[in-house]
């Protein structure tokens, strides 16, 4: 039976950094990271299938769940500042990564410039897009459905026949994320469209990066990635998901599961 986590709380970069932990200490460490409007939670079915094998950390994002939500600090430089010393205050010895969403992003940028932190990365579905429309295809549509009424949602997400768990787990997540994390995630870091680029040359710890389908709701063009696997350095292979959406964990629990502990393996 697998155990629930221990919910903690780390000082770090300025911050109080929320996690969760499964696992024993001194086994070897994972660090999952969750993306843009996400939290650790997102995790409990990796880690608790981990657990046994690993001691598992899964931390909240400034501006998310229940670690401290600054109105500035949104850039991706300090989100890898934050794991950076996150790793360091928790003494973890070179973890392994797995991060999806902008928690690849950050995942690209500690396996460029932090390569003494971790020892591998797995990347889901990395946001390395132009970002040019992105206030109309994301933005607006989940700022409008934080502001929208508790029970408004509860109905919606009960006719596409969710559970009430999930329902109420759901509700607890829109509201734990801050708007300025939501809004300054995209206006901040327009750079890292082509700033990914230098990084994916330079990466030197053993990474996977899974690019989802674009015609499923992927945030890479095919064309996009072409060029991008192209230009990444030999330390990085490129792993194609046709009919997945930008959600891998989510669409494909098990898949991805099994394709994360093969790699964390090798």
């Amino acid at each position: 039976m697998p155990e629930s986590p221990q919910s903690k709380f780390v000082k770090v970069n300025g911050i109080n950094m929320h996690y969760l932990e499964w696992g024993r200490p001194g086994a070897p460490d994972v660090l999952l990271v969750h993306g843009w409007t996400g939290w650790a939670q997102h995790w409990n079915y990796v880690a608790s299938q981990l657990q046994g094998d690993y001691h598992v950390i899964a931390p909240d994002h400034r501006g998310h769940g229940e670690s401290d939500k600054p109105v500035t600090g949104y850039r991706l430089r300090d989100f890898a500042e934050d794991m950076h010393q996150l790793i360091r205050a928790l003494g973890l010895k070179r973890p392994l990564y797995a991060g999806n969403s902008w928690g690849g992003c950050i995942g690209t940028i500690l396996a460029a410039n932090y390569p003494q932190d971790i020892s591998k990365a797995f990347l889901g579905d990395p946001v390395y897009w132009r970002m040019l429309n992105a206030f109309v295809t994301n933005l607006l549509p989940i700022l409008a459905r934080r502001r929208r009424s508790d029970d408004d949602l509860r109905a919606e997400m009960r006719q596409a026949g969710q559970s009430e768990e999930a329902i109420e787990t759901e509700l607890v997540r829109l509201r734990k994320f801050s708007e300025d994390a939501l809004t300054r995630l995209l206006t901040d870091n327009r750079d890292f469209a082509f700033a990914c680029e230098e990084c994916l040359r330079r990466i030197q710890v053993p990474t996977t990066i899974i690019a989802a389908d674009p015609a499923a709701g992927g945030y890479i063009l095919n064309e996009e990635a072409d060029y991008l696997e192209g230009i990444s350095s030999q330390a990085v292979k490129w792993v194609r998901w046709p009919g997945v959406g930008h959600g891998v964990l989510a669409a494909r629990p098990d898949q991805y599961l099994q394709e994360l502990r093969a790699f964390f393996a090798q």
